[in-house]
């Protein structure tokens, strides 16, 4: 695990070695089953709520269908329990606990063209609101983690920015202001709820795949 230092935060990475944990065919099924139900195949794009604007597909919000529930995916729930607990003093978690509760997770894809919005995991939107439970007072993570199973040559990378702004885009802050990190397939990026990041274009004719994790130490 290293941890690299942007506008102030801490962000760690880390590689998973064992590419079962995530390419197993029952997890790759379940997640190619809940992207394609019509329910996300046919959501309505563009809400202010909704960070990915373009063409691609995302099952965030729904606890039933949350990422870490789908046949295949325990032994990686599993690492990325681990890693969260190895990075909790690394970026200065000031919190107890022996496990890991994940209290959202799912599953983006992001096809040519598509894109991120600037945002943080650290209040309830109406998008939200509509879909959870959640309210402020018990929505906040104490940790996000984003592991990426499929970066093709040409995918979009994560930019960490400097002072960002809710419904803005990368483009639309000065190179000085955003960090890069351009993420390899099996990479686990862990940091605080509060850092405000987008993506940038994902310019591959191949879909960019993503496991996005926000959990609790419990």
């Amino acid at each position: 695990m290293i941890v690299e230092q942007a506008f102030g935060h801490k962000i760690a990475r880390v590689q998973c070695d064992n590419p079962d944990l995530y390419r197993n065919e029952d997890l790759t099924k379940a997640v190619d089953h809940v992207l394609n139900l019509p329910y996300f195949k046919n959501k309505l794009k563009g809400l202010k709520a909704d960070s990915l604007r373009g063409n691609g597909l995302t099952s965030v919000g729904h606890e039933y269908l949350a990422l870490a529930n789908l046949p295949g995916s325990s032994n990686l729930n599993k690492w990325v329990e681990a890693q969260m607990l190895a990075a909790r003093e690394l970026l200065g978690i000031d919190k107890t606990g022996t496990k890991v509760k994940f209290k959202r997770s799912w599953a983006n894809r992001l096809f040519k063209g598509a894109r991120g919005k600037c945002h943080q995991h650290v209040k309830v939107d109406q998008y939200i609101a509509e879909l959870t439970d959640y309210e402020h007072v018990n929505f906040r993570p104490d940790i996000v983690g984003i592991f990426y199973v499929d970066v093709p040559e040409g995918s979009s990378s994560l930019a960490v920015v400097n002072n960002g702004r809710e419904d803005t885009q990368a483009v639309d802050y000065a190179e000085k202001d955003k960090y890069y990190i351009h993420p390899k397939e099996g990479e686990l990026i862990l940091h605080l709820p509060e850092v405000w990041h987008a993506v940038t274009v994902h310019n591959s004719d191949l879909p960019r795949n993503c496991f996005v994790f926000d959990a609790d130490y419990v």
